[in-house]
Protein backbone atom coordinates (compact mmCIF):
# COMPACT_ATOMS: atom_id res chain seq x y z
CA UNK A 1 0.00 0.00 0.00
CA UNK A 2 0.89 3.48 -0.78
CA UNK A 3 0.52 6.34 1.63
CA UNK A 4 1.44 9.67 2.04
CA UNK A 5 1.29 12.41 5.24
CA UNK A 6 0.51 16.22 3.75
CA UNK A 7 3.44 18.87 3.96
CA UNK A 8 2.10 21.93 5.85
CA UNK A 9 3.09 25.58 5.93
CA UNK A 10 2.97 26.87 10.10
CA UNK A 11 -0.66 28.00 10.46
CA UNK A 12 -1.96 31.40 12.03
CA UNK A 13 -0.66 34.90 11.69
CA UNK A 14 3.08 35.06 10.03
CA UNK A 15 5.21 38.00 9.84
CA UNK A 16 6.60 38.45 6.37
CA UNK A 17 10.17 37.74 6.97
CA UNK A 18 13.12 36.43 4.84
CA UNK A 19 12.46 32.56 5.97
CA UNK A 20 8.81 32.73 5.09
CA UNK A 21 9.83 34.48 1.62
CA UNK A 22 13.04 32.35 0.77
CA UNK A 23 10.37 28.99 1.83
CA UNK A 24 8.14 30.26 -0.70
CA UNK A 25 10.27 31.26 -3.45
CA UNK A 26 12.45 28.52 -3.33
CA UNK A 27 10.41 25.42 -2.52
CA UNK A 28 11.95 22.14 -2.38
CA UNK A 29 10.57 20.63 -5.33
CA UNK A 30 7.91 21.94 -8.19
CA UNK A 31 5.15 19.89 -9.54
CA UNK A 32 4.78 20.50 -13.33
CA UNK A 33 2.26 18.76 -15.77
CA UNK A 34 1.52 19.23 -19.39
CA UNK A 35 -1.87 21.59 -20.88
CA UNK A 36 -3.50 20.83 -24.29
CA UNK A 37 -1.21 22.05 -26.68
CA UNK A 38 -3.32 24.78 -28.53
CA UNK A 39 -5.16 23.55 -31.02
CA UNK A 40 -5.57 26.37 -33.01
CA UNK A 41 -1.76 26.19 -33.53
CA UNK A 42 -1.42 22.09 -33.66
CA UNK A 43 2.08 22.55 -35.63
CA UNK A 44 3.54 25.65 -33.38
CA UNK A 45 7.05 25.00 -32.65
CA UNK A 46 6.25 26.75 -28.58
CA UNK A 47 3.55 27.19 -26.62
CA UNK A 48 2.06 28.06 -22.97
CA UNK A 49 1.23 24.18 -22.38
CA UNK A 50 2.67 23.55 -19.12
CA UNK A 51 2.08 24.61 -15.99
CA UNK A 52 4.45 24.18 -12.65
CA UNK A 53 3.44 24.42 -8.75
CA UNK A 54 5.02 24.34 -5.71
CA UNK A 55 3.45 21.55 -3.73
CA UNK A 56 5.13 22.43 -0.47
CA UNK A 57 3.79 25.46 0.39
CA UNK A 58 0.17 25.14 -0.29
CA UNK A 59 -0.91 24.99 2.88
CA UNK A 60 -3.49 23.05 5.32
CA UNK A 61 -5.98 25.88 4.60
CA UNK A 62 -6.09 25.63 1.08
CA UNK A 63 -5.69 21.68 0.79
CA UNK A 64 -8.95 21.59 2.66
CA UNK A 65 -10.39 23.66 -0.05
CA UNK A 66 -9.64 21.10 -2.74
CA UNK A 67 -11.27 18.07 -4.14
CA UNK A 68 -9.82 15.13 -2.74
CA UNK A 69 -8.45 14.16 -6.40
CA UNK A 70 -6.22 17.23 -6.00
CA UNK A 71 -5.12 16.88 -2.28
CA UNK A 72 -4.33 12.46 -2.78
CA UNK A 73 -2.27 13.95 -6.29
CA UNK A 74 -0.44 16.16 -4.49
CA UNK A 75 0.27 13.66 -1.52
CA UNK A 76 1.67 10.70 -3.95
CA UNK A 77 3.53 13.24 -5.69
CA UNK A 78 5.00 14.23 -2.09
CA UNK A 79 5.68 10.61 -1.22
CA UNK A 80 7.51 10.58 -4.97
CA UNK A 81 9.46 13.73 -4.14
CA UNK A 82 10.97 12.17 -0.62
CA UNK A 83 12.02 8.76 -2.31
CA UNK A 84 13.52 11.18 -4.76
CA UNK A 85 15.19 14.30 -3.37
CA UNK A 86 17.87 15.33 -5.82
CA UNK A 87 14.94 16.34 -8.43
CA UNK A 88 13.98 19.94 -8.08
CA UNK A 89 11.34 19.30 -10.56
CA UNK A 90 8.59 16.36 -10.47
CA UNK A 91 6.55 15.55 -13.88
CA UNK A 92 3.39 14.14 -12.86
CA UNK A 93 4.44 11.37 -15.70
CA UNK A 94 7.66 10.96 -13.36
CA UNK A 95 4.68 10.13 -10.32
CA UNK A 96 2.56 7.74 -12.98
CA UNK A 97 5.54 6.06 -14.29
CA UNK A 98 6.71 5.30 -10.40
CA UNK A 99 3.64 4.15 -9.31
CA UNK A 100 2.95 1.83 -12.54
CA UNK A 101 6.66 0.79 -12.84
CA UNK A 102 7.74 0.61 -9.51
CA UNK A 103 5.07 0.41 -7.11
CA UNK A 104 2.66 -1.73 -9.24
CA UNK A 105 -0.35 0.33 -9.06
CA UNK A 106 -1.99 3.39 -11.30
CA UNK A 107 -3.76 6.26 -10.36
CA UNK A 108 -6.89 4.27 -11.37
CA UNK A 109 -6.15 1.47 -8.78
CA UNK A 110 -5.66 4.53 -5.99
CA UNK A 111 -9.08 6.12 -6.99
CA UNK A 112 -7.72 9.04 -8.36
CA UNK A 113 -9.02 10.94 -11.17
CA UNK A 114 -6.09 12.66 -12.35
CA UNK A 115 -7.28 14.91 -14.79
CA UNK A 116 -10.08 16.26 -12.38
CA UNK A 117 -7.26 17.15 -9.77
CA UNK A 118 -5.37 18.79 -12.69
CA UNK A 119 -8.34 20.46 -13.44
CA UNK A 120 -8.58 21.54 -9.80
CA UNK A 121 -4.99 22.59 -9.15
CA UNK A 122 -5.01 25.30 -12.26
CA UNK A 123 -8.34 26.77 -11.56
CA UNK A 124 -7.71 27.09 -7.73
CA UNK A 125 -6.01 30.24 -6.20
CA UNK A 126 -2.24 28.19 -6.04
CA UNK A 127 0.87 29.78 -6.43
CA UNK A 128 1.54 28.80 -9.68
CA UNK A 129 3.03 29.46 -13.20
CA UNK A 130 2.00 29.03 -16.69
CA UNK A 131 5.27 27.55 -19.30
CA UNK A 132 5.82 28.29 -22.51
CA UNK A 133 7.13 24.92 -23.64
CA UNK A 134 8.53 23.70 -26.93
CA UNK A 135 6.55 20.96 -29.06
CA UNK A 136 9.45 18.54 -28.18
CA UNK A 137 9.75 19.06 -24.76
CA UNK A 138 5.96 18.47 -24.37
CA UNK A 139 6.06 15.51 -25.77
CA UNK A 140 8.88 14.09 -22.73
CA UNK A 141 6.08 16.05 -20.45
CA UNK A 142 3.41 14.08 -21.40
CA UNK A 143 5.10 10.70 -21.38
CA UNK A 144 4.77 7.55 -19.80
CA UNK A 145 5.70 5.10 -22.03
CA UNK A 146 8.80 2.87 -21.50
CA UNK A 147 9.75 3.20 -25.31
CA UNK A 148 8.29 6.10 -26.53
CA UNK A 149 7.97 6.07 -30.22
CA UNK A 150 6.56 9.24 -32.38
CA UNK A 151 5.19 8.56 -35.94
CA UNK A 152 5.18 12.21 -37.68
CA UNK A 153 3.23 12.87 -41.06
CA UNK A 154 5.08 12.91 -43.13
CA UNK A 155 6.21 9.39 -42.44
CA UNK A 156 9.22 9.49 -40.25
CA UNK A 157 9.40 8.24 -37.57
CA UNK A 158 12.08 8.10 -34.21
CA UNK A 159 12.24 7.21 -30.07
CA UNK A 160 12.74 9.50 -27.72
CA UNK A 161 15.74 8.55 -25.45
CA UNK A 162 15.71 8.64 -21.85
CA UNK A 163 18.44 10.53 -22.08
CA UNK A 164 17.11 13.74 -23.67
CA UNK A 165 14.04 13.19 -21.18
CA UNK A 166 16.98 14.01 -18.78
CA UNK A 167 18.20 16.79 -20.55
CA UNK A 168 15.05 18.54 -20.58
CA UNK A 169 14.24 17.64 -17.14
CA UNK A 170 16.73 19.55 -16.42
CA UNK A 171 16.36 22.22 -18.66
CA UNK A 172 13.43 22.81 -16.33
CA UNK A 173 14.55 23.19 -13.53
CA UNK A 174 17.17 25.80 -14.22
CA UNK A 175 13.85 27.65 -15.79
CA UNK A 176 11.91 27.11 -12.30
CA UNK A 177 15.03 28.21 -10.24
CA UNK A 178 15.75 31.45 -12.23
CA UNK A 179 12.32 32.41 -12.91
CA UNK A 180 9.92 31.02 -9.73
CA UNK A 181 11.91 33.61 -7.34
CA UNK A 182 11.19 36.48 -9.09
CA UNK A 183 7.55 35.66 -9.69
CA UNK A 184 7.46 35.48 -5.96
CA UNK A 185 9.13 38.48 -5.08
CA UNK A 186 6.70 40.31 -7.78
CA UNK A 187 3.97 39.30 -6.08
CA UNK A 188 5.20 39.95 -2.67
CA UNK A 189 5.96 43.30 -3.46
CA UNK A 190 2.89 44.03 -5.27
CA UNK A 191 0.48 42.74 -2.71
CA UNK A 192 -1.21 40.07 -4.61
CA UNK A 193 0.44 37.38 -2.15
CA UNK A 194 0.37 37.93 1.77
CA UNK A 195 0.91 35.99 4.60
CA UNK A 196 -1.58 35.32 7.43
Amino acid sequence: MIGYVPAQLPEGDIELDTDVERFLAHPRYWLMFALPWPAAEPNADMAEAAYAIAPPTVSGRQRDRLLSDAVDLLGFTEVYAREHPDLRVVWLTDVTRWLEWEKGSSWSDLGVDWENALTELTAQPLLGMYMTISHRAYLHLGNTARRFEVQYTDGRSELLADDERRAVHEAFTRKLEADWPAYIRGMVRSGRLTIR
